[in-house]
Order: structure tokens, then sequence, then C-alpha cells
């Protein structure tokens, strides 16, 4: 079946698995460059994962992207936060780029290229890591594949996980039923929009 003639009739527990989480698994590719995305929380799932892979020697550079201001954060912005995160576990400061003007996903990947372009990291036959929660995984894969298409790198997904809408629990509580209903939706109003491209499921 193809996500753009996906209905609501179709929606099932196990299409949302097949769509949001199978096949997203991290398979401990060796990543020139990992991009963290950012989000009100990232610091609290999505960097100590990333960190973890970087200590295991598997990640080169980190980007910290995210433009969005966090109030609860004192007004600081989701690289910000991510940057202090990153170095209190131990990352260092030469392997960080900060990219702070991202608001959406497709603008983290479009600014995130845009420094590994002017840093000289965007080399054919790259590895580069997409690090968000797993639920927001295939979406951020999908616009990725899209944003770097022309660039013949190798994009590997890197799933953090919270607490509400991992693959073992999403449709355990009404929370995370909402959460992974919700993404589905958005990625097949994106397939449909041209966003990005449709694929079978």
């Amino acid at each position: 079946m193809k996500i753009s003639i996906i209905e609501d009739k179709y929606i099932t527990n196990e299409l949302v698995d097949r769509v949001l989480y199978s096949g997203l698994d991290y398979a401990n590719q060796h990543l020139d460059v990992a991009i963290i995305l950012g989000s009100s929380k990232a610091h609290l799932y999505r960097v100590p994962y990333a960190v973890g892979v970087y200590k295991n020697g598997n990640i080169e550079k980190i980007i910290v992207s995210g433009g969005a201001v966090l109030e609860k954060q004192n007004g600081k912005t989701e690289s910000e936060v991510m940057w202090q995160a990153v170095l209190e576990m131990g990352v260092k400061k030469y392997d960080i780029i900060v990219e702070n003007k991202a608001k959406t996903t497709w603008e983290n990947m479009i600014f995130s290229r845009e420094l590994m372009k002017k840093k000289n990291l965007l080399q054919q036959g790259s590895y580069v890591g997409i690090v968000t929660t797993a639920f927001h995984m295939r979406r951020s894969i999908k616009i990725a594949e899209k944003v770097f298409e022309k660039d013949n790198v190798n994009i590997v997904p890197l799933p953090g996980q919270d607490n509400s809408s991992r693959r073992d629990n999403w449709y355990k509580s009404d929370k995370g039923r909402k959460i992974a209903f919700g993404e589905l939706k958005k990625i097949i109003t994106y397939v449909q929009q041209g966003v990005i491209e449709d694929f079978e499921v």
C-alpha cells in the first residue's frame, strides 16, 4: 500500500508500527556527521543517545540543530540547550557544530546541510546520522533523503527513545496513541502535498 492512499479506515496499530518504526534501527555504522534535531526535550532523550554513540567512537561530528526559543530553559534556543548538554556529557567542543536557525524538521535538514557544505563535511559517500525520537524518525529520514538527494550521502537513523511513544509502548496510552496517529497523518499529508516522496508500506 502506498502512503498516499491511506485513509483513516485503513489505520491500525500494525500499520502505525510499520510506517513509524519498522526498519529504522541504528545498525552501528560509523558516521561522519550526526544531526540532532531540536525539541523542547531533545536534551533529555535525543542528546544522551547520540552522545553514547559518539563515545563508542561511531560519530565524528555532531550538529545540534534548532532555533526555537524554549521558555522553560530561560529563553535559550534548542541548539543552545543541546550544546550545553553535549558538552557536559563529554563531547569535545571542536566536534560540535551549532545550527541555531531551524524552526521545522525541513529547516533542520536544510540549514544543517548548508553548515556541512561550508565546513567541507558534505563528501560523496559520507554517512549522515539523523537523531530524533523514534516516532518522528520516518518523516525525518524522508525529509533528509529529499534534502540530501543530490549529494550521494548515506542517511542513517539514530532513534532516541522518549517515555510514551516508543515502539514497545505507544499503543498502551492515550498520549502515545495520539502522538503516533498524529505523526502518521503528518506523513500522509507530506506525501500528498509532494513535500516528501510517496513510498510503499
